[in-house]
């Protein structure tokens, strides 16, 4: 009589394997599919809020800027970064989000400062401002006026840059409103919970 124990443990052990590497690969798609769903349904928001940001303020382009550990330095120190990660434009407004990637903040110093400093960063007229580098960037751009507010997380940290755009002309005098001022820094908490 054969001992038929040996061959019948290892084709359990086999089908136990092949049936659990199935149901990991099937749970791993269905959360890689949760993950997708989860992200779009939360763009779909920051898109919502961008766009009646833009209708508020009367914006040519609204956009997002979330700060970043790029690379890392020779020294074991990140490199801090921002890059746009939300745009809208309107009708005849170019999209500049691929122009947008991975600044060094380092290069960006007095623009990252005055709005931490500040809690906002507001020109009327972008000549006037004086991190030549900034300004350069956005001249490019074709940006008239520029009105930026910090992005926090409920505990105060930094993570992005709230901002919209005046391409077409000058912002309205109402901007410098601190009821706009407010509105501004209520959106970009409003949006915080959406990237976080």
């Amino acid at each position: 009589m054969i001992d038929l124990t040996p061959i019948l443990a290892a084709v359990i052990t086999a089908f136990a394997t092949v049936a659990s590497v199935l149901m990991g690969q099937r749970l791993m798609n269905r959360k890689q599919k949760d993950c997708v769903i989860r992200e779009t349904s939360q763009n779909a928001n920051v898109y919502t809020a961008l766009q009646y940001i833009m209708e508020q303020m009367k914006a040519d382009r609204g956009y997002i800027l979330e700060f970043h550990n790029g690379e890392i330095y020779f020294s074991g120190r990140g490199q801090q970064k921002f890059s746009c990660t939300h745009e809208i434009v309107e009708e005849g407004i170019s999209p500049e989000s691929h122009n947008s990637q991975n600044h060094r903040v380092s290069n960006y110093h007095s623009y990252v400062n005055e709005i931490v400093t500040n809690g906002y960063f507001v020109y009327d007229d972008i000549r006037n401002i004086k991190d030549q580098g900034f300004y350069q960037m956005i001249k490019r751009k074709g940006i008239q006026s520029i009105y930026n507010v910090p992005i926090k997380t409920l505990d105060g940290k930094i993570i992005g840059i709230l901002g919209v755009d005046y391409v077409k002309g000058p912002m309205p005098e109402q901007a410098h409103d601190d009821e706009i001022n407010s509105f501004m820094r209520r959106q970009a908490r409003t949006i915080a919970g959406y990237l976080i």
